[in-house]
């Protein structure tokens, strides 16, 4: 794999520091904005706090619920295209930055049914606006923050779908650790994995090169080092400090190689057996870890300035302390699904991607 030819791309306006949300007038520069959250952090103040900063915001959706399925934005969408707006401003996970993403994309008549048709590969990709996004992540795992890339869930027909549009990249992404303080420790544990898997992910890909490896291996870092601690610590802003950058530098990575086959495998996991992002990509990393050792120099190479060693036992330790356990049928799957979770990686461009192969 040759490393010396490369292309990097990332036009978002990142900005980082402690209480940094206050300076978000500044970005939205007089625009009409529509603010999308959840409800907890209405309930929590944090909505009422924006309003103190600045006058521009005409309306604010709050109904954004975990893992967004079309059935759900389709109401979403239908209701806020009624809305003049210039902005839209994301505060929130993963599901709502996505969510704002979905919204943000409109045709001339903005017909939601035009989004889902994008998404899902029905019609070319052309004949699109994209609105601009402010985004402030609250959870350091997502990276949809600085990535081109919307998730959106069809749990009927248990379907993933991945709206990847090149100017879907949000235009300012605001990381403020301070808001990361209020998170409850299973999720904090949840997004810290879903980073590590995306740094890790980002390494073993056919789409890495030099940058993104030199991110990926600072996230992965910085997540060994940190998350078992923060786990126990959740008031340590140090430490959700570390792993708030480590989320960005994460998504500084996979934002220009796209996921592999750990998050391939994520989401039939996620759909057949609910069992929560974080984890249902994480957990099959040591496997893969162990089936990609000695195939690449330069995956050795980064491997081991992160674990310090070529092997998945520094991982494997860090689960365990973190109650994560690494076998399929820990989680409900059988022989049989095991099979049939792996026959559905034969069309997966994520799966595509990675450098690793599982028997």
């Amino acid at each position: 794999m040759n490393l010396d030819n490369f292309f990097y791309h990332m036009p978002t306006k990142v900005v980082y520091g402690q209480n940094s949300l206050k300076d978000i007038d500044t970005y939205i520069n007089h625009r009409k904005s529509l603010l999308i959250t959840s409800q907890g952090f209405i309930e929590r103040g944090l909505v009422d706090k924006v309003n103190t900063y600045t006058d521009n915001i005409v309306e604010v959706v709050s109904n954004i619920k975990s893992h967004p399925e079309f059935i759900d934005i389709e109401k979403i969408y239908n209701q806020v295209h009624q809305t003049k707006f210039e902005l839209i401003i994301a505060i929130g996970g993963g599901s709502v930055i996505d969510t704002a993403k979905f919204i943000a994309v409109h045709s001339k008549n903005k017909s939601y049914q035009f989004v889902e048709d994008l998404t899902k590969g029905k019609i070319e990709q052309k004949d699109y606006k994209v609105i601009p996004i402010i985004s402030i992540p609250t959870t350091a795992g997502t990276g949809s923050e600085v990535s081109p890339y919307s998730t959106i869930w069809d749990m009927q027909t248990k379907q993933k779908y991945s709206l990847h549009l090149s100017d879907l990249f949000c235009e300012v992404a605001i990381y403020d650790p301070v808001l990361t303080l209020s998170v409850p420790k299973q999720i904090t544990i949840q997004t810290g994995l879903d980073t590590l898997s995306h740094a890790l992910e980002s390494i073993w890909n056919k789409n890495a090169n030099p940058i993104t490896i030199s991110y990926a291996i600072r996230s992965a870092k910085l997540v060994m080092d940190n998350l078992v601690e923060l786990s126990n610590d959740l008031l340590n802003l140090e430490y959700r400090i570390n792993i708030m950058k480590a989320c960005m530098y994460a998504g500084f990575a996979f934002s220009n190689t796209q996921t592999g086959i750990a998050h391939a495998m994520s989401y039939y996991i996620t759909t057949h057996k609910n069992i929560d992002h974080g984890i249902a990509c994480s957990f099959t990393l040591p496997m893969l870890i162990d089936n990609v050792i000695g195939e690449y120099e330069f995956i050795d190479t980064a491997l081991q300035e992160i674990f310090g060693e070529l092997s998945s036992n520094k991982l494997r330790s860090l689960l365990k302390k973190l109650n994560v356990s690494t076998e399929f049928e820990d989680y409900g799957i059988s022989d049989n699904e095991l099979k049939e979770l792996k026959t559905s990686l034969q069309n997966s461009q994520r799966a595509d991607n990675s450098l690793v192969k599982i028997g």
